[in-house]
């Protein structure tokens, strides 16, 4: 007899079995109670486990029903309809309370404020949606942000162009719903500002609406959502405050202090929170174009997880489409392609060669998964799958200046025609023009050569990539005229273009393509394929017609700055404008194509006064932070540099602002870090000074114990004053920020520029203050003054020779000086390089190693692997035991990897529990090894406050041509899946 039972019955209801669960599961979804306000009618699936200690169990089981504060009146993320709680926040949090088998109560039918206060009063438990803020942090604990969105001003249709900036609401009133963080900050960082107190943001609209406020400050979601539906037709949104207090914001959850425990466990439900799920969240209550991602059936996605990272074609020369620059892939086809990478979470290498023929050989030979601009053509489809077109390009024809008798094809009969060997031409020109004399060339630029060089009559192709070469190579002796007369080339239609066994990856791939918008288009097009700009030849950024014409027109830009602020900015004895900000100028007059000069004046009273009388058109280094006043607008700032605290040699390491409690601490008068301390320092003893210099003499003097300025300036005025027994004893964390100063009543010139500062890269940034700033440093010893003394000392020696012994002393004292110069030259230097808390290496300085090693590596071809790690739970160790004891964690695990790599190993601080370790001649399955024995290491040390503490590690390899944005994305991926996959564990990324 069989083991199985296999009668008709049996197997009848084997295969209903599936169904009948199905079907039950359902209808027990339907009738469950668990089901809170506003779920998301989504299949039921069995949510992932989470690890919950004993401690966090037993507060779960003692409190079963957790009451939530539910607004009235903030759609769509938090508001009620009839008292039946709905919004964003409302089925996020109920998607958590599925996840820990606990209920929610909701207490609504209170404004804002009056939910703040039952919050602080312990009549309720939680509050499922606002934003993080120094006086909400005395009377919360918050988790982790959930949805990140940003703040826009809303103005009258009319008035549109006006209020682009929260500066250009200065002496207009804004309406601010009370208890919000709008009016917080409204009040304490633009009191230019008239503040109109409503109740909401539907009353803040309606305020403008009616004329009673200029304009409202919103959270994007809200203001949308509330246009749309109420049908504020008059209103326009400005734009975004691009306001360093109204930044882009987090949405999360708060608990009060006594419910600490509950913010950790919704904290590790949150962690598993799907991408699917957060999509159907976004799609139900924000906005289907803002999560566009191609929805792939499983079997499409088992084929991406089995597949991470694909192989996509390069080309050498084939601008502005697909081309390398100095190792880099880019242009029109990559930056489309990186935007199909991102809908669908996956990683594309490239792989770069120079001939089309290459190419089509490795995609047949399997080495490279499909190709990102291939034209279908009828010979091709018998051996390959195509996606829809994405792009139509003007086919062209190259001759040589005087030679217009050949600027049509069926002018070229007879005559030899120079193509890129491989490209779909030659097999239409022999279909179609088979009296066409084809020369093939290896590439686009060969057959401009061959061209120019007489070798060819003429030339078929891109017009596009003939007008980048031409330009790009300096063939004056060229032109380039579109295809006019043939049906088969006025245009060439670019595809995505697979082997025919890949036709799941075709699909795939469709899918993400249908997914791509119309500004993510505009945006590539904007980028790559501005024929106006092209024909120009000029400005490096992206402008408009209008942008273009007002530089025309103006033929140069006027700037005025400070006289002596160094190391930012001076005006040297001939009139000429030097230092960071006059470096950082120069970058932007390249970027624009115009000139930029400098006007001379005696004080920053008058560089004010010079732009309001309209002889200057900027100011060169405004202050964001300092909220300075004008009659300008201050551009997205260019530079950051952070407040540090001064104290003398004797004083020891200043971990954080808790430790200047009843000192006396010195601050320049304007510096708005002081009213910062005076609301959550209330204990440190303030003292005030008119300048930076005398703040850091009133140390050296011992009237105050420490001083407080950006980071820049007192490098630079501790060498000029030669106050050597000082040093910088620590760092806060607020950044002075500083950008242009631009004319209030001159938007168009403040869009220039935005866009000018955009392009110049952090890492130009970085180059020219190491530049000023050792500078300053190769300066700080006065040569001249030493021989002085030298030459009065021999001249009393030659009369006094008893004096020897004195000289001598002289001597000493003068090298033990230049000892001390030497010595605070390098402790700058290393400042500038170091993370302050952990004494390691900072994320710039690793970021540059990185880039050393990556190119090394492409000369020896040697192994190198990456591994970065990030401490787990590390916001409920600051929330559970102090930041205190976050930062000894910090330090103490700095400690651990440094005593378990090698010599040849770095180590540096990625982020604020987040490092990178980089191994040099190492591959991965010996990255994988270091990387368990840091993991054990971690997870067996005993730290002092906290218990066992543990990390989540990611690897990944480099590999041959990769560059270090896609090596950085894959380990980071690694590291987040070893998160998602229970932490305290090693994941790699092949």
């Amino acid at each position: 007899m069989n083991r199985f039972c296999t009668s008709p019955v049996f197997i009848f209801l084997l295969l209903c079995l599936p169904a009948l669960f199905l079907t039950a599961t359902e209808s027990f979804a339907e009738k469950s109670p668990a089901e809170g306000p506003g779920s998301l009618p989504s299949a039921v699936s069995v949510p992932p486990k989470i690890e919950l200690s004993a401690e966090e169990r037993g507060f779960l089981e003692s409190h079963p029903v957790i009451r939530v504060g539910n607004e009235d009146d903030w759609p769509p993320f938090d508001f009620s309809e009839h008292g039946r709680p709905k919004g964003y926040a409302i089925d996020h949090l109920e998607l958590l309370g599925r996840r820990l088998g606990i209920s929610f109560e909701y207490v609504n039918g209170y404004s804002w404020f009056e939910l703040l206060g039952l919050l602080k009063q312990g009549k309720i438990d939680l509050l499922p949606c606002l934003w993080i803020s120094g006086s909400r942090q005395r009377f919360m604990r918050f988790t982790g942000s959930y949805l990140e969105l940003p703040y826009v001003i809303v103005a009258a249709k009319e008035n549109a162009g006006k209020f682009q900036t929260v500066e250009n609401l200065s002496g207009k009133t804004v309406a601010a719903a009370r208890g919000y963080k709008q009016e917080e900050v409204l009040r304490s960082a633009y009191p230019e500002i008239n503040v109109f107190q409503v109740q909401n943001t539907q009353e803040g609209l309606e305020a403008v609406v009616y004329g009673e406020a200029d304009a409202y400050i919103g959270y994007l979601g809200t203001v949308a959502y509330l246009m749309a539906t109420r049908f504020l037709g008059s209103l326009q949104i400005c734009g975004e405050t691009r306001s360093p207090e109204l930044g882009p914001q987090g949405l999360h959850m708060a608990v009060r202090p006594e419910m600490a425990l509950l913010a950790g466990v919704l904290e590790k439900a949150m962690d598993t929170v799907t991408d699917r799920e957060k999509v159907e969240l976004a799609e139900k209550w924000i906005s289907v174009e803002q999560t566009r991602v191609p929805d792939l059936s499983v079997g499409e996605k088992v084929f991406l997880r089995k597949n991470p990272v694909l192989r996509v074609d390069n080309m050498d020369n084939w601008p502005p489409f697909n081309f390398n620059d100095r190792g880099r892939p880019k242009g029109f086809c990559i930056d489309y392609t990186e935007l199909l990478a991102d809908k669908l979470g996956v990683e594309f290498e490239y792989v770069t060669r120079q001939g089309w023929q290459d190419i089509m050989d490795m995609l047949q030979s399997g080495e490279l998964d499909f190709l990102c601009d291939v034209v279908p053509t009828p010979d091709r489809k018998a051996y390959m799958e195509f996606t829809d077109s994405y792009l139509n390009i003007f086919s062209g024809i190259v001759v040589r200046r005087g030679n217009a008798k050949f600027t049509r094809l069926r002018d070229l009969a007879g005559r030899k025609v120079a193509v890129p060997e491989g490209f779909y031409y030659q097999e239409l020109l022999n279909k179609h023009y088979p009296e066409i004399d084809i020369v093939a060339q290896k590439d686009t630029l060969a057959c401009l050569k061959a061209v120019s060089s007489g070798e060819a009559d003429a030339a078929l192709a891109e017009k596009p990539v003939f007008d980048h070469l031409i330009r790009q190579h300096f063939l004056t002796d060229l032109k380039s005229v579109p295809v006019m007369d043939s049906p088969w080339f006025e245009n060439t239609p670019l595809s995505i273009g697979l082997s025919k066994d890949r036709a799941i990856l075709g699909a795939i791939l469709q899918k993400a393509m249908d997914r791509v918008t119309q500004d993510e288009m505009a945006r590539l097009y904007r980028r790559w394929l501005d024929r106006e700009q092209d024909e120009l030849g000029g400005p490096r950024v992206m402008l408009s017609r209008q942008e273009r014409q007002w530089l025309e027109e103006k033929g140069e830009i006027r700037i005025c700055g400070r006289p002596s602020w160094l190391p930012f900015e001076e005006i040297d004895k001939n009139g000429g404008h030097r230092g960071i900000s006059a470096d950082i100028m120069g970058l932007l007059e390249e970027r624009i194509g115009v000139p930029i000069r400098f006007v001379p004046t005696k004080s920053w009273k008058q560089s004010l006064e010079a732009l309001e009388s309209g002889r200057c058109d900027l100011l060169s280094a405004v202050s964001k932070s300092r909220r300075e006043k004008g009659p300008f607008v201050v551009s997205k700032p260019y530079i950051e540099s952070v407040n540090v605290m001064v104290a003398r040699d004797g004083q020891p390491y200043i971990p954080d602002l808790h430790a200047l409690e009843g000192r006396k601490v010195g601050i320049v008068q304007d510096n708005p870090v002081a009213d910062y301390l005076q609301d959550q320092y209330p204990g440190i003893r303030l003292r005030f000074y008119p300048d930076l210099k005398g703040v850091l003499r009133a140390v050296a003097k011992d009237e105050a114990e420490i001083a407080l300025g950006s980071l820049h300036r007192v490098s630079y005025i501790l060498h000029e004053l030669g106050l050597y027994d000082l040093k910088i004893a620590g760092q806060t964390p607020y950044k002075e920020q500083l950008g242009l100063g631009i004319a209030g009543d001159n938007p168009v010139l403040a869009a220039i520029m935005d866009k000018a500062l955009e392009s110049v890269s952090g890492r130009e940034v970085s180059r020219i203050t190491r530049k000023w700033l050792s500078i300053r440093y190769d300066k700080g010893f006065d040569t001249l003054l030493l021989f002085q003394i030298l030459g009065v000392v021999a001249v009393l020696m030659s009369l006094f020779v008893f004096w020897n012994r004195k000289l001598a002393r002289l001597n000493r004292d003068l090298g033990i000086a230049h000892q001390a110069l030497a010595v605070k030259s390098l402790e700058l230097e290393r400042l500038s390089i170091t993370d302050a808390l952990t004494g390691i290496f900072n994320r710039l300085k690793t970021e540059d190693l990185l880039l050393d090693e990556i190119r090394r590596i492409r000369r020896t071809r040697q192994p190198f692997s990456i591994i970065m790690l990030d401490v787990d739970h590390f916001k409920q160790i600051n929330d559970s035991y102090g930041h205190q004891t976050g930062d000894h964690v910090l330090k103490q695990i700095t400690d651990l990897l440094h005593a378990n790599i090698r010599q040849a190993d770095s180590i540096g601080r990625w982020g604020g529990e987040e490092f990178l370790i980089l191994c040099p001649d190492t591959s991965m399955k010996g990255a994988v090894i270091l990387a368990q024995h840091l993991r054990n290491s971690v997870a067996g040390l005993q730290f002092s406050a906290a218990g066992r503490v543990t990390c989540s590690f990611g690897v990944a390899e480099y590999h041959p041509g990769e560059g270090i944005t896609q090596l950085l994305r894959r380990v980071d991926r690694a590291m987040y899946r070893a998160k998602q996959r229970g932490r305290n564990r090693v994941e790699v990324l092949e």
